[in-house]
This record gives structure tokens, C-alpha cells and sequence, in this order.
């Protein structure tokens, strides 16, 4: 016994469309269904229904996208001349209470940043070459000048300069193969220098 397959569900609308139109048209007059035709018509008025709205849909969708992209350009424009005011108005006064005549926010007073933090999770690894180990920490996201590390041959020092930078990575170079070694380091900020991180140790290659 044979049954009609009808999985319209899975289907694109698109798709469902082009799927039921020939329905339709080798429905409509077909000799086996005669009896059938009320219902013939009524899928082929869906149909063209389906069809008129899906396209209506895509219009309005492309109308939106059109306008998305207008609406995008004009906050941008609109930005760019509030910054070129901005800047205008800053040439002419810094005085608080004349820029907030303006109508102008203005931003807080930034407070100074102290004393920095110890730099976090130094971790040495064997460099490329022989004699160097890799040095890499956490970077203190505001205040820093610059970082400093130190070197020695045990965790109780004497400990040496093997870097100055504002990086938070560097290469030690200069060491002697096989021998561990013990780094930390601090950073250097406009209220002096922050803790010596905890120390990190590695054998040279």
C-alpha cells in the first residue's frame, strides 16, 4: 500500500514552494481526483499566498538591511562631529564650568596610581640557545615605567640585573649551561618600585 511522503517541515520556504506548486498544477483536472478538487484549490491558494508573503518578507528584510547600514553611517558621522566639537571646545577653554556650559560632560580626575603591585606568576623556561632562559609575567595594566628582573645562583641571592624594560617577557642570555638559577622582579612606577615578585627558578640551557 503505497503512502504519500510529505516531509514540507524540513524544508526551506523556498523550497516548499517549488515542492508544492507542481502539486498543484498536476492535481488541478487530474481524472484519479476529481473529488479532491475543493481541496486542490485550496493548497494552490496557499500556495500563491506562501509565496506573495515569503517574498513580501525578503523585500522588507532587504529594506531593513538597507536602512541598518544608513542608520550605522549616520551614528558615525554623528560621532565623529560630537569628537570634532569636542576637540573644538577644548581648544578654546579648559575651564570646567565653561566646557559644562557647553552642555559637555567631563570626565573625573584620574587618581594617581600608588604604589604598583608585585609582579604575578613569573615563570622561567629554557631559552632557544645555550645559556638563556626565558622570563615571562604578568603585565600591570596601568602605572608601570618599567620592569626590572634579577638573577643569582641561589634563592637567597646575591642577585644581579639581567633586564630593564617595559616588556613583560625577556631572554636572560649570558648564562652558564646546566647551572639552575633563581630570577624575580619588580616593576618601577612614578611612586618607585613596587615588591619583588615570588621567585621563579630554571637550569640554563
Amino acid at each position: 500500500m503505497a503512502k504519500i511522503k510529505l516531509e514540507i517541515y524540513h524544508m526551506t520556504i523556498d523550497d516548499e514552494i517549488a515542492y508544492l506548486g507542481p502539486i498543484v498544477t498536476k492535481m488541478t483536472g487530474n481524472a484519479a481526483f476529481t473529488t479532491l478538487a475543493a481541496k486542490t484549490t485550496a493548497l494552490g491558494t496557499a500556495t500563491t499566498a506562501l509565496s506573495t508573503a515569503n517574498a513580501d518578507y525578503l523585500a522588507a528584510v532587504l529594506t531593513a538591511e538597507q536602512k541598518l547600514t544608513l542608520r550605522d553611517t549616520a551614528r558615525t558621522n554623528a560621532e565623529n562631529a560630537a569628537r570634532a566639537l569636542a576637540t573644538g571646545a577644548e581648544s578654546l577653554t579648559t575651564d570646567a564650568a565653561t566646557l559644562q556650559s557647553g552642555g559637555w560632560e567631563l570626565q573625573a580626575d584620574r587618581a594617581p596610581v600608588g604604589q604598583l603591585p608585585q609582579p604575578a606568576n613569573l615563570a622561567a623556561s629554557g631559552g632557544d640557545l645555550d645559556g638563556t632562559v626565558d622570563l615571562t609575567w604578568d603585565a600591570i595594566r596601568r602605572g608601570v615605567q618599567s620592569y626590572v628582573a634579577e638573577q643569582a645562583i641561589a634563592p637567597s641571592g646575591p642577585w644581579t640585573q639581567c633586564y630593564v624594560g617595559k616588556s613583560s617577557k625577556c631572554t636572560v642570555t649570558g648564562l652558564t649551561s646546566g647551572t639552575q638559577y633563581w630570577f624575580r622582579v619588580k616593576a618601577i612606577g612614578a611612586a618607585g618600585p613596587s615588591a619583588w615578585s615570588d621567585p621563579a627558578t630554571k637550569r640554563a640551557t
